[in-house]
């Protein structure tokens, strides 16, 4: 890749090129960065690059003889490359674009300066204008430097690794999920245990659901236009039905942590293993697990008599009755789980709202079910 920066302030771009990434990166001949003085083109004999606008109004404009020159000097007549002019009124840089540069042979930057450049220079050289935001800089330098900084990463070698810019944010359409590095406990932060333990699957599914939480969260617009598959949907409805139950049990007064999607999907098979006798538990998920072939929840556990009921009557409060410390909720349509620091910050009231809900206290020795529709009724059990 090779880069021409026309400019009237090369001192502002070379302390930045010559540092970190970029440095390494020219000093190794992956990528090449000239800058060309525009006023070293100039025929003004006080050196001057800039005018009055005709009109009238407040600044200066860049005058066209110098650029037009300076480009003339630079560029061949079968130059291949693209010729950008760093404007608020182009097209917005996304990575998309990003992307699309780091296509071409070859780049050529204009950076304006003052009120802007006059536009015969931009009709006789320039290919297209781009933005960096919707803001405005006292020069095109800076960026400059963010465009050539963000195509440099897809230059093969410079980075070092080519998952380093494949994972990055927005790279996969998507904001980059949570990054951690040693050590595994910092002031009393600790690194998500899902990083720490060596399933390369668990932790793929990780930082997929962190990135799709983060966009639904923060950029949900790029979810519009994301690269997103069937399961990436599936999980996006679910994490939009989870934002709806937090605002839900925020709002009864319920303190809540939601637990990872894959934790999600592993829960009925736990809450199984721990309230179904072991005699009876293979045939349990046979019939009770969701994919098997009897489809269906947890309430067949109870129906199906996997888990003893304790007793009759009122089940919440039985449930209720003694409950102390944190808990967990599980709702089996949407797939969600949480953990409540204080199960009895629950009511029966907020509960219900919430459709099927099925609870267990932070050891597992008690739960509770709730069902609705035609399968409706509510049981309590304890081992």
């Amino acid at each position: 890749m090779r880069i021409k920066v026309f400019t009237l302030f090369p001192d502002m771009l070379r302390p930045m090129l010559e540092a970190s990434i970029l440095g390494r990166a020219v000093e190794r001949g992956l990528m090449a960065v000239e800058l060309v003085n525009i006023r070293d083109y100039t025929l003004d004999r006080h050196r001057r690059t800039d005018d009055y606008p005709f009109g009238g109004g407040a600044g200066m404009v860049m005058s066209a003889q110098p650029i037009v020159d300076a480009f003339a000097a630079h560029l061949p007549p079968d130059f291949r490359g693209r010729r950008v002019y760093l404007s608020p009124r182009g097209r917005t840089l996304t990575q998309r674009v990003v992307e699309e540069l780091a296509g071409e042979e070859e780049l050529a930057l204009l950076c304006g300066h003052y009120e802007g450049v006059d536009q015969r220079a931009l009709d006789a050289v320039i290919d297209e204008e781009i933005s960096i935001g919707d803001y405005v800089l006292t020069g095109g330098e800076l960026g400059a430097l963010v465009l050539i900084d963000a195509v440099a990463r897809l230059v093969p070698g410079v980075l070092g690794s080519d998952e380093s810019s494949e994972d990055e944010s927005f790279s996969t359409g998507l904001l980059e999920y949570p990054q951690y590095t040693r050590p595994a406990a910092f002031r009393g932060a600790e690194v998500p245990g899902v990083l720490l333990g060596g399933n390369h699957a668990d932790i793929l599914a990780w930082r997929r659901e962190q990135s799709l939480a983060l966009t639904l969260a923060r950029r949900p617009e790029l979810l519009e236009s994301a690269p997103l598959d069937d399961a990436d949907r599936a999980m996006l409805a679910r994490l939009k039905r989870a934002e709806a139950v937090g605002a839900a049990l925020a709002a009864a007064g319920v303190p809540f942590e939601r637990l990872e999607l894959r934790l999600a999907d592993r829960w009925p098979r736990e809450w199984i293993e721990a309230f179904v006798p072991a005699e009876r538990r293979k045939e349990a998920r046979k019939q009770c697990l969701p994919g098997r072939r009897h489809v269906g929840g947890l309430w067949q556990a109870f129906t199906m008599g996997y888990v003893p009921a304790a007793g009759t009557g009122d089940a919440w409060a039985a449930w209720r009755d003694g409950l102390s410390g944190a808990g967990e909720l599980y709702l089996p349509k949407d797939g969600l789980l949480y953990r409540l620091p204080d199960a009895g910050a629950l009511t029966q009231e907020a509960a219900e709202g919430l459709g099927d809900v099925v609870l267990a206290d932070a050891a597992r020795r008690r739960t509770f079910l709730r069902a609705t529709g035609r399968r409706a009724g509510a049981w309590v059990a304890q081992v």
